[in-house]
């Protein structure tokens, strides 16, 4: 089954990163485009792609590498990394909200999120998906061991769209104070009236933050209001390249070199 619709972020320079940063650098460049357009249109097929551009000094030429129609949003200002960002919302924040509003206000059926620097594998993958979304509004990948989210493949229906939009916003510490993960978390579960998430800001002693964030690690999970995807693997390793269905960021060049020789790309 097709995509109507596949949200992501772009940006891209050639400077030296003031945060820290995973997988090659070839995976921030212009040059992977082609490998991820490649990646998107054989695995999920989306009838339109929005961009949301933190104003890149380095900008894609995505016509060279596929006929998907392509709608841009172009920042003002680059927001940054959510290490660094001196915004509300950093770079990565700003094209999950603008394509949950993008999505919501076209009256689409599925949000479709899928990071810059992810590549996907399988057919069948969106049909996965969207059956997901039949038991809850809010789908995410799994983290790994700790409980965590994890949110280069993200989806949401429209009911989803507008409860989690609305739970994020209410949030009033910035992405510098605390990271986008546990902002998703704490926006997509039960517990999210509840004045808890300020424990695990940067702003916090060291040590509270750290006794706070295994405490929420391990609490939040259990009021989760979401699923999760029945396939990996985002940032968790190793990744099973000889499974039917995947999806991985941050990769090495040597995972990589495995996507390509398995795919043929």
């Amino acid at each position: 089954m097709k995509c109507e619709l596949v949200c992501t972020g772009w940006y891209s320079n050639d400077a030296p990163r003031p945060y820290q940063t995973f997988g090659d650098d070839f995976i921030r460049s212009r040059d992977f485009r082609s490998l991820w357009w490649k990646s998107m249109d054989s695995f999920v097929q989306p009838d339109h792609v929005l961009i949301v551009d933190s104003a890149s000094p380095i900008k894609p030429n995505d016509s060279l590498y596929s006929t998907t129609p392509v709608q841009y949003i172009e920042l003002l200002k680059n927001p940054g990394h959510s290490q660094n960002c001196t915004t509300h919302y950093c770079g990565y924040m700003a094209s999950i909200i603008m394509g949950l509003e993008y999505a919501l206000l076209n009256d689409v059926e599925m949000f479709l999120y899928i990071e810059q620097d992810a590549l996907v594998y399988g057919h069948g993958l969106v049909d996965k998906i969207k059956k997901c979304l039949t038991k809850n509004d809010l789908v995410f990948g799994n983290g790994g061991k700790y409980g965590d989210i994890e949110q280069s493949i993200f989806a949401a229906n429209k009911k989803g769209i507008r409860k989690f939009l609305a739970a994020l916003h209410s949030i009033n510490f910035t992405d510098r104070q605390i990271q986008p993960e546990f902002k998703f978390m704490y926006a997509a579960s039960t517990l999210n009236q509840l004045p808890l998430l300020g424990l695990v800001s940067w702003d916090n002693k060291k040590i509270i933050r750290r006794a706070s964030t295994i405490l929420l690690q391990r609490l939040l999970p259990l009021f989760k209001n979401y699923e999760t995807l029945p396939f990996g693997y985002g940032r968790v390793r190793p990744i099973n390249f000889n499974d039917k269905l995947f999806y991985f960021q941050q990769g090495s060049l040597e995972e990589i070199k495995t996507y390509r020789n398995l795919t043929g790309f």
